[in-house]
């Protein structure tokens, strides 16, 4: 089974308790496959591609690019706290749209799994929540949607 295991793990978060629930699955795989593991937050900047045109015209647009600076900065220490906690040396916080660039972040690192918590809305969001979704249906690796447990 050695020969089968995974090798680089990818836990994407997002700083929910969820999170840590998934990274404690990962973290169970990781020592049975002794597999590096690695973790992700992507900070979503709104994008107004119609505003970009007002601004274009020197009205002043509505999003500063201070303001993704500072996320990225808070993003950036809650990810290392986390890593920290869980002993985690490999993690990386950046912008982007976690549906799309956590495929994309998971096929440039050559990870054979990306594990995420599964949680939503309505639907099938309901059931394992849109970003799950989404990275399950384009991944080219096995994902893993760790189910969340509401207490009820």
């Amino acid at each position: 089974m050695k020969n089968n295991s995974y090798k680089r793990i990818l836990v994407a978060v997002d700083f929910s308790e969820n999170s840590e629930i998934a990274i404690n699955k990962a973290l169970q795989i990781a020592r049975l496959s002794d597999a590096e593991l690695h973790l992700v937050h992507f900070v979503e900047v709104p994008i107004y591609p119609v505003l970009e045109d007002i601004a274009v015209m020197g009205i002043p647009g509505l999003w500063d690019e201070s303001i993704t600076k500072d996320m990225l900065e808070a993003s950036s220490k809650k990810l290392s706290q986390l890593a920290t906690k869980f002993k985690i040396s490999q993690f990386e916080s950046m912008a982007g749209i976690a549906e799309n660039d956590i495929v994309d972040y998971a096929e440039r690192k050559k990870c054979d799994l990306v594990v995420m918590g599964a949680h939503g809305l309505s639907g099938i969001k309901r059931l394992i929540g849109s970003t799950t979704n989404a990275v399950i249906n384009h991944a080219n690796c096995d994902v893993l949607a760790v189910r969340i447990h509401s207490e009820k």
